[in-house]
């Protein structure tokens, strides 16, 4: 459990920092990848953790919904395996994207439990504009396109919340349970970007 949850809400601003500067970088190379891998796993992992940590994050930042583009997978092919998911393109209409939200908590289990995971840089094929993913369970039905600009938002907004005022109270078998825990104005409003 996370105890003091600065020094991870510090590091989410961290990375959506640098996540920033890859919207614009020129030269990719594997390390890039590994580094905007790495960076986005572990932002999800960490809003994860303080979403079960009690009283980490405000109930409105514990509320926000993450704007996504979904492409529901090919009626005549089947599912990825962990062969052919490297190529992925494959098994998903890319053409008949749907505009949707998932919840906070459901953007990490993609994220952390991805099968897919792959950039798409801009159209001038520099600069990333996002990520596409699905968790193996999900892979069955659809993929996931995540905005840069959404993530960047989104990791801002968790790492700038902050819990001000709580209610406690115990449960029926006398365990403690945040009833409401309040924060600041949560500044989250990202647009669902199409990557092509």
């Amino acid at each position: 459990m996370i105890s003091d949850s600065v020094p991870w809400k510090q590091e989410l601003i961290k990375v959506a920092a640098r996540l920033e500067k890859k919207t614009t970088q020129k030269r990719w190379t594997e390390r890039s990848d590994f580094l905007v891998e790495r960076d986005i796993m572990i932002g999800a992992y960490t809003i994860r953790k303080l979403i079960e940590a009690p009283a980490k994050l405000s109930d409105p930042v514990k509320q926000l919904h993450v704007p996504i583009l979904s492409f529901p997978l090919k009626a005549d092919t089947a599912p990825p395996d962990w062969w052919s998911a490297y190529r992925w393109w494959e098994h998903y209409s890319l053409e008949v994207p749907s505009k949707a939200q998932i919840n906070l908590r459901t953007f990490c289990n993609h994220v952390v439990h991805s099968f897919v995971f792959a950039f798409h840089l801009t159209d001038q094929g520099e600069g990333l504009a996002g990520v596409f993913l699905n968790s193996e369970f999900e892979s069955q039905k659809a993929l996931t396109f995540i905005g840069t600009g959404t993530l960047i938002e989104l990791f801002r907004a968790v790492g700038n919340d902050g819990v001000y005022s709580m209610q406690m109270s115990r449960d029926k078998n006398g365990k403690m349970q945040v009833i409401k825990a309040e924060g600041p104005p949560v500044a989250f409003s990202p647009a669902v970007q199409i990557p092509f």
